[in-house]
């Protein structure tokens, strides 16, 4: 088994043991929308970024210290098409949003980027889910590099 294929199984099993949605790009707007704070976990090739199997398998764990959040998460391709519009370079990353009642644009509560360590990543997600939402960063123009996405 190649590591992109073993990487869909994880994630599928995050979808069907710990009830992840899936989305694709064009899933953000309603996902974003929907009632509650999310977090959305954006992967990479575990090739170039192997923390991606890290952060697969301690996230679930996290979000039960914090609970309350609303879990998400993309493959790959559609991980890079949503992290470049909110100027996300670094993988794995964690894009928590709150977007009910928000006004187009404004349901961006943070980011983290790359693996965090137990204590940090735990405090980390609680600091966001008790943040406001505001404007999301960047012009509104997607941030793509020029080179491969970054794992450190």
């Amino acid at each position: 088994m190649t590591s992109p294929d073993a990487l869909e199984n994880a994630l599928q099993r995050l979808a069907q043991r710990d009830g992840f949605q899936r989305l694709e790009a064009s899933d953000l707007p309603a996902f974003a929308a929907a009632p509650g704070t999310a977090v959305l976990l954006l992967t990479d090739d575990p090739v170039r970024c192997p923390e991606a199997w890290d952060m697969v398998v301690v996230l679930p764990e996290a979000l039960k210290a914090v609970p309350g959040l609303r879990p998400a998460v993309a493959a790959p391709e559609a991980s890079r098409a949503i992290a470049a519009g909110f100027g996300i370079t670094r993988y794995p990353a964690l894009l928590v949003l709150r977007g009910e009642g928000a006004a187009p644009g404004h349901d961006y509560v943070g980011a983290l980027e790359g693996m965090r360590d137990w204590q940090v990543l735990v405090q980390s997600l609680a600091t966001l889910a008790a943040a406001p939402a505001g404007r999301r960063p960047g012009i509104g123009i997607p941030v793509l590099g020029a080179g491969p996405s970054s794992c450190h």
